[in-house]
């Protein structure tokens, strides 16, 4: 009985539950010496060799095992978490799919299959990090749509293309706009004035790169990147009805011509579909004018539409890392401020927590500048800490910028807080701000973030100007609330992206518009915030934002993300000590969509509609695979 396979595999593997590795190892090799073919006995060596570091060993026992015993399963599990290491998807992969085969019961195993088989697909890429080029080269292998196969002779009467220079229509482009212009008439819908279209580059070799999945029209973000280069259809009859000449087709012309009809006001349509090729330049940009030039054009057409923007700079944002060759070029603006400085009321909640209110403090403190003027609410929610007690009155007591201290003890109500210090506030711009955020510490990241928001907060057209918020870790925390996106349906976009990412051509690096944006950094004209009632008490912890933004929508005012404004929002540090927990957010969701079921239906226009409702990471719609994560 001592002889037996079985003996010396039991005591192999009492031994490694003891961690006795030596002792292990060598019964193991007495259960191979009576069967080579053991295989639970090659699982548990490979084990101990991973556990050595030995991890070529490891994976010639495992797969050793494998083909001794496929019905173990553990042995593929194994198998595959060790190919995983050496980033061999493809195998790694395989093997996670035989571990589900054999192991039913463990339907996690399964989850990860399916998350090797993305990885695997997609050559290591995660959507998650945004969609990267061999994750779009899966996608228009495989994924994307196809036009029709046969353009008709005279596929769009009635309409004028523009093609720019350098940009390749697909073939069937101009036969599938057609047919979609001919099924939204049969569904009732209005005709547009113009169209225009997703595109992507195409590199001298012919590799399409670098897609751009376009929203609805939203005009800061036009202004940000326009999009119209590459291609837009205009109807015949809306161009004579505006009075404008033919489009040109020199580029610096042409831009100046789309700036003139945009004066006029026509609806744009956007059509989820790639229609159209831009051919790349050195450095991966897509040929075009010269960026000062048209700078200078966008200039001129701002302060025509009576906005105050004193200056137009062109702006790339560099790939991270070997994303895609290139940056994406867009444009920053500055607005102008009143010549007499508006005063801004800071308004900031807390409890306790005296470390992260003493940084959001100094950072506020730091913000400081001759062109506004600042006063500063802490509205306290029942502090008990001495230490906060000690800041407080060093805040009092300290020369310069002061802070004022409002008592708001009892129950955590987020909106009833804000409301009370900003009816006690005197500014004309209130910036309601979390006391876990702080501006970032970093070279390179514009200073005058208070600045900037309150310039946009200024122009008549917007409702509220928010803050691009990233974690301590370094990624998107917040660049926009968007109502309808993702699967509790409100969602951040590019919500974990780095910040230098280029999806939708790097949205969350330009000044652009979104439903809503968070209340832990949102500036706003108090004589607004009054007027339309404030927060709503009855959401007291989530929701309370969105809501008020939506309101404020309904009113036909846009909320900007203000770019240059860049802090860190060290999101539920100060919630913690409240113990909150998800019942919170659920009810803030379950108070928004019995008050605004139609924004949170769906994502609506601010959302590209080729990519994902369901993903804040902005994959195209063909790429919702469960666990391709």
């Amino acid at each position: 009985m001592a002889s037996t396979p079985q003996h010396w595999y039991s005591l192999g593997e009492q031994a490694l539950e003891r961690e006795h590795w030596a002792e292990a190892e060598a019964a193991l090799w007495e259960c191979l010496a009576l069967d080579p073919r053991h295989g639970a006995a090659l699982h548990l060596l490979g084990r101990l060799r991973a556990r050595q570091g030995r991890r070529p060993e490891a994976i010639r026992l495992q797969r050793e095992s494998a083909r001794c015993d496929p019905d173990l399963g553990w042995n593929a599990f194994a198998l595959a978490e060790l190919l995983e290491e050496q980033n061999d998807w493809p195998a790694a992969a395989g093997a996670m799919a035989a571990a589900a085969a054999a192991l039913p019961h463990q339907p996690w195993i399964a989850r990860r299959r399916q998350r090797l088989e993305g990885l695997a697909a997609l050559d290591g890429e995660t959507l998650a990090d945004g969609l990267g080029p061999a994750a779009y080269r899966y996608w228009r292998r495989h994924l994307e749509l196809p036009l029709p196969p046969v353009e008709p002779a005279d596929p769009l009467p009635g309409w004028q293309v523009c093609v720019g220079a350098g940009a390749q229509l697909r073939a069937g482009a101009l036969g599938w706009m057609a047919a979609e212009l001919k099924r939204r008439l049969e569904a009732g819908e209005q005709l547009p004035d113009g169209l225009y279209a997703d595109e992507d580059l195409i590199s001298p070799t012919g590799e399409r790169f670098g897609p751009w999945f376009k929203p609805g029209w939203q005009p800061e973000s036009f202004w940000s990147t326009p999009w119209l280069d590459g291609l837009s259809v205009w109807r015949l009859d809306w161009l004579q009805q505006a009075d404008l000449p033919p489009p040109p087709a020199a580029p610096d012309a042409l831009f100046a011509w789309q700036l003139q009809a945009l004066a006029c006001q026509p609806r744009l349509v956007a059509l989820p579909r790639i229609l159209v090729h831009r051919r790349a330049a050195a450095g991966g940009q897509p040929f075009a004018m010269p960026a000062i030039a048209r700078s200078d054009l966008l200039h001129r057409h701002l302060r025509e539409l009576g906005e105050a923007v004193t200056a137009v700079t062109p702006h790339t944002v560099e790939p991270p890392g070997s994303a895609q060759p290139g940056g994406v070029a867009g444009f920053r603006f500055t607005w102008a401020l009143p010549s007499s400085p508006p005063l801004v009321s800071v308004i900031v909640p807390s409890r306790d927590r005296p470390d992260l209110l003493a940084a959001c403090l100094d950072g506020v403190d730091r913000a400081q500048t001759p062109r506004l003027r600042l006063e500063v609410w802490v509205v306290d929610n029942g502090s008990r800490q001495q230490a906060s007690a000690e800041l407080q009155r060093r805040w009092q007591e300290r020369p310069g910028l002061r802070a004022g201290w409002l008592d708001g003890d009892g129950p955590f109500n987020w909106s009833l807080l804000n409301n009370g210090a900003a009816r006690t506030a005197r500014g004309d711009l209130l910036l309601f701000l979390n006391n876990d955020v702080r501006p970032l510490q970093r070279r390179g990241h514009h200073a005058g973030w208070l600045e900037s928001l309150a310039a946009q907060a200024l122009r008549p057209v917007v409702g509220c100007a928010g803050a691009l918020l990233l974690t301590p870790a370094g990624r998107l925390q917040h660049a926009g609330v968007l109502p309808g996106l993702g699967r509790d349906g409100c969602a951040h976009p590019y919500r974990d992206l780095p910040p230098d990412h280029h999806v939708h051509r790097s949205r969350s690096s330009f000044l652009t518009t979104w439903p809503a944006l968070t209340g832990a950094c949102l500036m706003v004209r108090r004589p607004l915030f009054l007027e339309a009632g404030g927060f709503d008490p009855a959401l007291p912890v989530e929701g309370n934002d969105v809501d008020f933004c939506l309101r404020l929508g309904a009113f036909g005012l846009r909320h900007v993300l203000t770019p240059e404004a860049v802090l860190v929002h060290a999101e539920g540090s100060s919630r913690h000590s409240r113990g909150d927990d998800r019942a919170a957010r659920h009810a803030g969701l379950t108070g928004l969509r019995q008050r605004w079921p139609a924004a949170m239906a769906g994502p609506g226009l601010c959302w590209p509609g080729a990519s994902s409702a369901l993903h804040h990471d902005g994959r195209p719609r063909e790429l919702q695979i469960p666990g391709w994560d």
